[in-house]
């Protein structure tokens, strides 16, 4: 169980400040977008040399397209804690990924739930994402997202196993119908006893299908955020993070500072030390220019 968190924010502002922020739902509207009003007021954060980064479920090369412009110098959180990564060259820092056995484990039993596994992978070189035929409406949605805005990443598969003995898994992702979640984490925790790490959660895009996903056990984004902060030089910074949803509270468990958007999960609301304006609102952007942001920003 992760314990509550502490608000540890007194008495030391000398420490330095790193911010780390959620994408989906946090600082993208709804839409997936980024607004120009956000996007110009992160590049006036970050040229005014705010130490700001992002930690995500999505890759880098999601965040590389959803963030084109804006002037990142720090590492980024990929795949919830999978990857650190250099987002201007694409090389990883660390990595937490699953043995074969433990994917190939999940595949069988995705499979035996009737959905397909697609798996994200790394192969010591490069990132790929494979991908079976006859996939459901959600995991469709997962491979067409990825397509529209060109990810490299991409390879069909007759048969994902393949892949498993031959390259470092970051996760393998399905998408059940809403009502079968539950189940489908059961089944999987089951046949995993602790190797992998279960999550689940409605896809906000995919309205009826929740994302399967499983994982490193230590891909989570809080000890991502420490690994982060000690790559940076920053261990001893106040670290304020920003999200909205379940995925995040590993790093609300770890932050001196806690903000969500008022949208945000009841459960994530419940830990904030700070809430703002929605995410269709650029509450996360405007709250930042408030507060670190030079005395003229709204």
């Amino acid at each position: 169980m992760t314990a509550a968190p502490v608000d540890r924010t007194a008495g030391q502002d000398d420490r330095g400040d790193l911010h780390v922020c959620d994408l989906d739902g946090t600082l993208l509207r709804s839409d997936a977008t980024l607004s120009p009003f956000a996007r110009d007021g992160l590049n006036q954060l970050l040229d005014a040399g705010l130490a700001l980064t992002v930690a995500s479920a999505r890759s880098a090369a999601a965040m590389a397209t959803l963030l084109a412009g804006v002037r990142l110098r720090l590492p980024v959180v990929e795949l919830n804690g999978a990857f650190l990564t250099d987002l201007a060259t694409g090389r990883h820092l660390a990595h937490r990924t699953l043995d074969a056995d433990t994917t190939l484990v999940a595949i069988e039993t995705l499979e035996a739930l009737g959905t397909q596994a697609v798996l994200t992978t790394w192969d010591g070189a490069a990132d790929h994402v494979h991908f079976g035929a006859g996939l459901n409406a959600g995991a469709t949605w997962y491979i067409d997202e990825k397509r529209a805005y060109g990810d490299p990443r991409l390879r069909s598969r007759a048969d994902v196993r393949a892949v498993a003995r031959a390259e470092h898994t970051a996760a393998v992702i399905a998408f059940v119908p809403d009502d079968r979640a539950e189940r489908a984490v059961a089944e999987l925790e089951k046949a995993l006893h602790g190797r992998g790490a279960v999550l689940a959660a409605a896809n906000r895009y995919v309205p009826g299908w929740s994302e399967v996903q499983v994982a490193h056990p230590e891909a989570e984004k809080g000890r991502a955020v420490r690994n982060l902060a000690e790559a940076v030089g920053m261990a001893d910074a106040r670290l304020t993070v920003y999200g909205d949803h379940l995925n995040d509270l590993p790093m609300f468990s770890v932050a001196d500072r806690r903000v969500a958007p008022v949208n945000a999960h009841p459960d994530v609301l419940a830990r904030a030390t700070a809430v703002t304006a929605a995410n269709d609102e650029d509450g996360v952007v405007r709250h930042l220019l408030r507060e670190e942001g030079p005395p003229c920003s709204s």
